[in-house]
């Protein structure tokens, strides 16, 4: 089966920042990531963007124009240099038709979907703009290898992707990393960016 979707799928490649799929866009097919990673982007205004989810190699995207035939739902970007494998919503059609577990599969997806975008949305309106950024520091952050109880954010992202992710300004990102460090909670170590104080950090977050 692999083999013969393959065949019916047309390949692209495309260069870092190179947007792949737009919000105006009236295509239908469906991509797969075959090699690299993608961004998706939804818009809150004209200028400012929220980040919605980073696919990397074996992933798909575009599930929902090929199912309703509707206009794009998010813009996709390319992060890195990125070769994809594109099928016409026909075709994908007539796959979910013939294969049930394909079908159970992508509802399974849709599924994670409708939960992730409901704590994120969740987020977004109760949390202040500080708030946000540290549950975003804390899903970001890994326990450090040193074993000495803090936890290590590895080549952290500059602050317009983190506001992009939080629905913010850079600035308050800027802002809210700098009193970060100012208390003593987090540290800057060349590329990355050390959580001295975990607990601390995620009583800030909860706090109301």
């Amino acid at each position: 089966m692999i083999a013969d979707l393959e065949k019916k799928c047309e390949w692209q490649e495309f260069a870092p920042n190179d947007i792949i799929l737009d919000v105006s866009d009236t295509t239908t097919n469906l991509y797969f990531v075959v090699k690299g990673k993608v961004k998706a982007v939804d818009f809150i205004s004209e200028s400012r963007q929220v980040a919605l989810a980073e696919l990397g190699k074996g992933s798909s995207f575009g599930e929902l124009a090929a199912v309703d035939l509707k206009k794009r739902s998010a813009r996709i970007t390319a992060v890195e240099p990125t070769l994809v494998a594109s099928l016409s919503s026909k075709e994908f059609r007539s796959l979910l038709i013939a294969s049930p577990e394909t079908a159970l599969a992508l509802l399974k997806r849709f599924a994670g979907y409708i939960r992730t975008l409901n704590t994120r949305l969740t987020t977004l309106s109760t949390l202040s703009p500080h708030q946000r950024v540290y549950y975003e520091l804390l899903r970001i952050a890994e326990p450090n290898t040193l074993g000495d109880g803090s936890w290590i954010v590895s080549n952290i992202p500059n602050h317009a992707a983190i506001a992009d992710w939080i629905g913010a300004d850079k600035e308050i990102v800027a802002q809210a990393i700098g009193k970060l460090a100012r208390d003593g909670i987090v540290e800057r170590k060349h590329k990355n960016l050390i959580i001295k104080d975990h607990p601390r950090l995620q009583r800030l977050a909860d706090q109301h």
